[in-house]
């Protein structure tokens, strides 16, 4: 076997652009550097967020950890979870007692538990729920559409009567009014994508009736 030893930086270059390009363009790479799995077929037209501010924590409802009975005296570091943890129809995948009705149909969700909050601080809950709604890390020099805006221009409405973004709830003059402005619009995409706010669901007849200005 023979080698070269008059190498050169140029003929270096032009020997292996040249190689990696006939690679690239062969038929047999593209199964080497392209996924031969096939990819899954979304089918869901409808995204319904459900945001429960203040609700139960990850280890009483959807992450349950190791129960401990209560006895008097109980160190309440030995206690992980309040709940018993149930089975799911899914193997393996186990709720918090009282979402049996949730459990059952497990095998028609996903389960995401590999969410970590950045460090925006422990006390500003409101900093938090901006990067959760939006995926933006506060702040922004820029207001940061909301998850729902994102979709309504992504996908736009299912019926052109009905908007593409609905929000249901979502009051701005209680509370930390100021700060859930900030995140519960479309953002830099423009108020095209924004959501039709119910605030008040009871009356949601006279502010979703036209004919009612």
């Amino acid at each position: 076997m023979r080698f070269n030893n008059n190498w050169s930086r140029r003929n270096f270059l032009k020997t292996a652009s040249a190689a990696t390009l006939s690679a690239l363009a062969a038929p047999y790479a593209r199964p080497v550097f392209g996924s031969t799995t096939p990819k899954i077929r979304p089918t869901a037209d409808t995204v319904i967020v459900l945001w429960m501010g203040g609700g139960m924590a990850h280890t009483e409802t959807f992450d349950p950890k190791r129960y401990t009975p209560y006895s008097q005296g109980l160190d309440s570091n030995k206690v992980l979870s309040t709940f018993p943890a149930i089975d799911t129809a899914v193997d393996n995948i186990k709720f918090s007692q009282g979402l049996e009705r949730m459990a059952s149909v497990m095998d028609r969700g996903s389960l995401i538990r590999s969410y970590t909050a950045g460090d925006l601080g422990f006390i500003l809950h409101t900093r938090h729920q901006y990067q959760w709604h939006t995926g933006y890390a506060p702040p922004q020099t820029v207001a940061a559409p909301h998850l729902g805006a994102m979709i309504s221009r992504a996908l736009g409405p299912l019926n052109p009567a009905v908007p593409a973004f609905i929000d249901i709830g979502q009051r701005f003059d209680v509370g930390e009014g100021e700060e859930l402005k900030a995140f519960h619009s479309a953002g830099f995409y423009g108020s095209e994508f924004g959501p039709f706010i119910i605030p008040i669901p009871s009356r949601r007849s006279k502010q979703s009736d036209p004919r009612k200005g």
